[in-house]
């Protein structure tokens, strides 16, 4: 694991709460796998804390790496990056993680809530063709939430096999106003969308979930009642 400064380049809120991150660094020998995670130091008054993010960016692109953070009020990390400003320099090591993609071309599945999404987009952008024969089901409370509509549209444009869904679970019905389609539109919590888009439970498919402690746990373990190997389930918890 190496320890190394990077510098914020690019910083977006894409939604209220949601903040877009673009770190660059000077090691073009550093790489990491999709789904795996990078440790941020927040500097404190004492001991620095450390926190978690999943990379949210291709891991083809040397010198650089993507987060995709929730900004949760009063939280010091939330905080710290908040606050963080263009040319800012923070301190950062890794990778570390095993939440990564098999090497295999069996369909996935993806499960996954709120800022799940990072690893889940860094197998999209990274492991072409391979992470692309999926159906992501993404859990959101509503279309105000939501980002990276026109990302997933151009994923499924140039990749047949590729299906998502996002799953509102405060939304009932579709309002348009914003680049998500209609046909994307799924109202409920993501198990539900889930038995219907995935009406068969087939032995070869893989499952990756990511997001909220409860509900990966509450996933996972319907996902064995239903009769997933655990060889083919993988999750990362936040």
């Amino acid at each position: 694991m190496k320890k190394f400064v990077a510098t914020l380049s690019s910083k977006q809120f894409v939604t209220n709460d949601v903040c877009y991150l673009l770190f660059s660094f000077d090691d073009p020998e550093f790489t990491y796998a999709p789904g795996q995670y990078i440790i941020l130091s927040i500097p404190t008054s004492t001991t620095p804390l450390k926190r978690l993010y999943s990379f949210a960016g291709s891991n083809t692109t040397r010198g650089s790496f993507e987060l995709l953070v929730k900004i949760v009020p009063g939280g010091a990390a939330s905080e710290y990056i908040r606050i963080l400003k263009m040319g800012d320099k923070v301190e950062v090591s890794g990778p570390a993680g095993l939440f990564t993609l098999q090497n295999n071309d069996k369909r996935k599945i993806y499960m996954v809530t709120g800022t799940g999404i990072a690893p889940i987009r860094s197998f999209l952008v990274s492991s072409a063709p391979r992470a692309l024969n999926s159906i992501l089901l993404w859990g959101l409370k509503d279309v105000g939430n939501s980002y990276l509509a026109d990302e997933l549209l151009s994923l499924k444009t140039t990749s047949p096999r590729f299906e998502y869904y996002y799953c509102f679970s405060q939304q009932s019905t579709f309002e348009g106003g914003s680049s998500l389609q209609a046909e994307h539109f799924k109202s409920g919590h993501i198990d539900s969308v889930w038995r219907a888009v995935v009406p068969v439970v087939l032995p070869e498919d893989e499952y990756y979930l990511c997001g909220s402690r409860t509900v990966v746990e509450s996933l996972r373990v319907l996902l064995l009642s239903l009769g997933v190997e655990r060889g083919n389930l993988f999750f990362e918890k936040y």
